[in-house]
């Protein structure tokens, strides 16, 4: 049965794991209201702006921040809360809110460092595939909410909103809270640093920063990211005449694009086995992170599994621990735009004047991505097939980020685990690029940064049909309630 915002869901009764008064606290709200308020954030459009270069005009980034203050003032149940929407020239939005601590009776001590979370307000563009009509307009379907933005991070003041008042609600203390939601996550965050540098003073000096922009094996366990992935996006693009030439006339006298672009990709993968080729791309997974790999893999398994592949495809890396690796600490290219080629329903016997490919080459968390973008160009730039002009574009090159969970943090992370998933915590390595984790790490180097996050690939976050799954944000919220809990100083 298909329900959309404006027809509610009856609420279930929690499962057995949510018979915690917090949990209980924390499902009702989410069942009874906050499914609705994400779908309102999901509801505008604010395609991030790498893939809309008139967004200032356009006015979605701005909406959706100022929405989402809005809410914060008005409808969230947290006496005190700030919200400030601010702005750069040229950049795009950034809302920082802070939420006064809280103790019962007593009061609380504003003074203590506060605890930052991390979200994203911004989208990739929602592309072709959904089920649904429009990916603007969330659908839910049974405990599925379906929409471009669901999990992938809208999710994120409501969880700090629904877990903070959980919290006063059951009489329990948590510290300061201070929110950021910025806007071009999905853009390599290319303007957070300005606005750290502009307005960094309103976010304190936090000791503890929560990333809620990570993806997760599974929703049945908590899982914390170790690492994740750096990234290069480039154009590369190969040009061999001024335009295009019949195909009967010059096929087989004038080289092909194409064919040219095939044996300079040939340069940095093989078509074989999908092994990047440049060992400078390269990198050993340190002995701590590969054993959590392979723990990963005795609670999870492999990746294949969750991925939604043709029958019969057979993935590159086949053992559970190779795909894991493979995801996490190993270099993959991905081919992700063409220009120069018409769809074939439009295309002529023409052979074309060009054919330019956008890469986006993931990297293992230790490897410097500025560096590996030049030997990208460097490798592809020399010696060009047929005297064709090659060019090499980078549009982005960003560092990946590993770290690890100090002993005192992982026990606090295993309660929270119990309270909310019914058992412990689990580390995972992350296959995804995340530029604020060190944006954020570099601004607060004595901070500890835990990424947690709700996307599994059940959520399929970029791709058609991205949604949330509520129980598994009921799950995350009282987690979250208990590890803030956890924080009050003493």
């Amino acid at each position: 049965m298909t329900k959309t915002i404006a027809d509610p869901p009856p609420e279930p009764a929690p499962d057995a794991e949510s018979r915690s008064s917090l949990v209980d606290h924390v499902h009702a709200a989410w069942w009874r209201e906050h499914h609705a308020t994400l779908s309102e954030f999901v509801a505008v459009p604010s395609v991030s702006p790498a893939f809309d270069s008139a967004w200032a005009a356009h006015g979605a980034l701005v909406a959706t921040v100022e929405q989402v203050a809005s809410w914060l003032i008005e409808r969230a149940d947290l006496p005190g809360v700030t919200a400030q929407v601010l702005r750069l020239d040229g950049r795009t939005p950034l809302l920082i809110a802070e939420i006064p601590a809280y103790a019962p009776g007593n009061g609380a001590d504003t003074q203590d460092p506060p605890v930052l979370v991390y979200g994203h307000l911004d989208v990739q563009p929602a592309g072709g595939g959904w089920s649904a009509a429009d990916p603007f307009r969330p659908v839910l379907r049974e405990s599925t909410l379906y929409g471009r933005g669901t999990g992938d991070d809208k999710y994120v003041p409501v969880a700090v909103v629904s877990a903070l008042e959980a919290l006063r609600a059951k009489g329990r203390a948590h510290p300061r809270v201070v929110l950021l939601m910025e806007t071009s996550e999905e853009s390599s965050s290319v303007d957070l640093p300005a606005h750290l540098d502009a307005h960094g003073e309103l976010l304190g000096h936090p000791e503890l920063i929560v990333c809620l922009d990570t993806f997760v094996p599974d929703a049945e366990t908590l899982w914390h990211s170790s690492s994740m992935r750096g990234i290069i996006v480039a154009d590369l693009s190969v040009a061999v005449a001024r335009q295009g030439m019949h195909s009967g006339m010059a096929g087989g006298v004038a080289p092909s694009s194409f064919r040219l672009m095939r044996s300079l990709l040939d340069r940095i993968e093989s078509s074989e086995t999908g092994i990047c080729l440049l060992p400078e791309l390269h990198a050993e997974v340190p002995a701590g992170h590969r054993d959590a790999l392979l723990r990963q893999v005795r609670r999870a398994g492999g990746i294949s599994a969750g991925l939604p592949l043709l029958p019969g495809v057979r993935p590159q890396a086949t053992g559970p621990a190779d795909q894991l690796i493979a995801q996490s600490w190993s270099p993959s290219v991905a081919y992700v735009g063409v220009d120069g080629m018409p769809p074939t329903d439009a295309a002529g016997s023409v052979l074309r004047e060009s054919t330019t490919v956008r890469l986006s080459i993931r990297l293992p968390p230790t490897i410097r991505a500025a560096k590996a973008a030049e030997t990208l160009r460097t490798v592809l730039e020399a010696d060009p097939p047929s005297g064709a002009a090659v060019r090499v574009d980078v549009h982005g090159a960003e560092d990946g980020w590993s770290a690890t969970v100090p002993d005192g943090l992982r026990s606090l992370l295993d309660e929270a685990a119990a309270a909310g998933y019914g058992g412990p915590a689990a580390e995972c390595g992350g296959g995804a690029t995340v530029p604020p984790l060190g944006i954020l790490a570099r601004r607060f180097p004595e901070a500890t940064v835990i990424p947690l996050g709700i996307v599994t690939p059940a959520s399929n976050p970029h791709g058609p049909d991205e949604n949330i799954d509520l129980n598994a944000a009921v799950r995350l919220t009282s987690a979250l309630a208990t590890l803030l809990a956890n924080q009050v100083k003493q």
